[in-house]
């Protein structure tokens, strides 16, 4: 495992004066997340869902990168389109829920769109398993324990 795998990724979200609007620090990176103005937000940054369906884009498409350029396949570019909704079981057609569940879930729709000419539907194909195979979606879909903790700053 190289030195940049085995470092713990980090994020810090403060929320101050501001109702929703949060300072984020990703990294070495300054964001803002917020809410829309018709649910209290200033609307200054995007939506925290829509910032977790963005990572899940965005790794999927670097990850797509590197398979096909290890490949050496033709793959030009990516377009990652992902909506996110809460669905009601009893009205889910699919036969892929898990056992048990009950009431509402949360159904991520993901489209792919790849340039590239020259790639087959054998190759397509394999980019669609690789795509399943980015960390962010394992850490989704995959067994998870969010620990937190809660005090007082200070």
């Amino acid at each position: 495992m190289s030195e940049a795998e085995q470092t713990p990724y980090q994020a810090k979200a403060t929320l101050d004066e501001h109702r929703y609007q949060t300072r984020l620090k990703i990294d070495r990176f300054d964001m803002i997340a917020d809410e829309p103005v018709d649910l209290g937000g200033t609307d200054e940054g995007p939506r925290p869902v829509s910032m977790l369906l963005a990572a899940l884009g965005g790794c999927t498409n670097i990850t797509l990168r590197m398979y096909t350029e290890r490949k050496e396949w033709p793959m030009e570019g990516i377009d990652v389109e992902l909506t996110h909704e809460r669905r009601r079981v009893d009205e889910y057609e699919g036969d892929d829920l898990p056992e048990g569940v009950k009431g509402y879930f949360d159904y991520i729709q993901m489209k792919i769109k790849v340039d590239g000419e020259e790639l087959d539907e054998k190759q397509l194909e394999r980019m669609g398993v690789i795509a399943g195979k980015c960390l962010v979606h394992r850490i989704l879909t995959g067994p998870l324990i969010i620990e937190s903790t809660i005090e007082k700053r200070g």
